[in-house]
């Protein structure tokens, strides 16, 4: 059974959203500093990326200078994985298949479902709060309680 999911966010806002972050993820986290591993990696990743979904997306593959075991995307086709996965990997096969999966979550848009239902919750809290006192006099406190509902996104989806 497909699961309906409404997304309120245009591809041309997530590719925007990938852009702004890219640069903090790359300052906070670092770079890798071999430039033929950053090569190799976004030639592959270009490649996988190429025969999903979304191949007209300005995919971007970056390994970033972290000893965790961990890989991750942002909207609008960023893809990083860190040192630490690397080193946990025996092939390109194994490499690969890290890498499909977060360009699935990416077009998915896992990101952006989740952004989706914060907004509508957001608006039907504000409008809630205009229809009732009781929501209105409680709203900042629902507000925070939104907020802390939606970081739950990662390992679920």
């Amino acid at each position: 059974m497909t699961r309906r999911t409404i997304v309120i966010l245009a591809a041309l806002q997530e590719i925007q959203m990938g852009r702004e972050y890219d640069p903090q993820v790359a300052a906070s986290m670092g770079l890798d500093p071999d430039t033929a591993l950053q090569r190799y990696v976004q030639d592959l990743g270009t490649r996988l990326a190429a025969r999903s979904e979304r191949p007209g997306l300005p995919w971007t593959f970056r390994v970033v200078d972290d000893p965790v075991v961990n890989a991750f995307a942002l909207p609008g086709g960023f893809v990083y994985v860190t040192r630490g996965i690397l080193a946990h990997l025996n092939s390109e096969a194994e490499l690969s298949a890290v890498m499909g999966h977060e360009i699935g979550h990416v077009t998915a848009r896992h990101s952006a479902t989740q952004m989706s239902r914060q907004q509508l919750a957001q608006v039907g809290l504000a409008l809630g709060s205009v229809l009732s006192k009781d929501v209105e006099r409680y709203g900042g406190i629902a507000s925070a309680a939104l907020g802390v509902l939606f970081l739950k996104y990662s390992r679920d989806n």
